[in-house]
C-alpha cells in the first residue's frame, strides 16, 4: 500500500462503511467469512489487508471504492453504464433491501428481481 493508504486509513474506511450499514463487527465478520477479532484488528490498523476483497464484497462495494474513499476521491465505476447507474447505494432503503434480499431463497430472489423490473417499466411509462 502507498503511504496514503496506510492500514489505519483503510481500517477507518472499513469501519465507516460498516457503521453506515448499521452493522456490528460480528455482522461484518460473518458476511466476510472471517473472525470478529480479525475485523477489529483491521479497523484499528493492526492487520494488513489481504482480506480487503472479502470485506469490500461483504459491504457491497469494491476494494477500489474503499481506497478511493480513503483518498477522498470519487468512487470509481466498476460496472459498465449500459444498464444505468450501478454504483452502490448506501441509503437506508437500499441497505434494508440488500439485507432482506440476502435472506430470501433463490426462487424468491427471482420474484423480487422480476417485480423490480416490472415497477421500473411501469415508472418509465408514467
Amino acid at each position: 500500500m502507498g503511504k496514503n493508504n496506510s492500514p489505519m486509513q483503510i481500517g477507518q474506511v472499513i469501519r465507516s462503511l460498516r457503521e453506515e450499514k448499521g452493522w456490528s463487527q460480528e455482522t461484518l465478520a460473518l458476511e466476510a467469512g472471517m473472525a470478529t477479532s480479525h475485523v477489529s484488528r483491521i479497523e484499528r490498523g493492526e492487520r494488513r489487508l489481504a482480506t480487503l476483497d472479502a470485506l469490500a464484497s461483504a459491504l457491497g462495494t469494491s476494494p477500489a471504492a474503499v481506497y478511493a474513499k480513503a483518498e477522498g476521491l470519487p468512487i470509481p465505476q466498476t460496472a459498465p453504464q449500459q444498464d444505468g447507474d450501478l454504483t452502490v447505494d448506501y441509503s437506508a432503503e437500499a441497505v434494508e433491501l440488500r439485507k432482506t434480499f440476502r435472506k430470501l431463497s433463490l426462487p424468491s430472489r427471482r420474484l423480487v428481481v422480476d417485480f423490480a423490473h416490472m415497477l421500473a417499466k411501469q415508472q418509465a411509462v408514467a
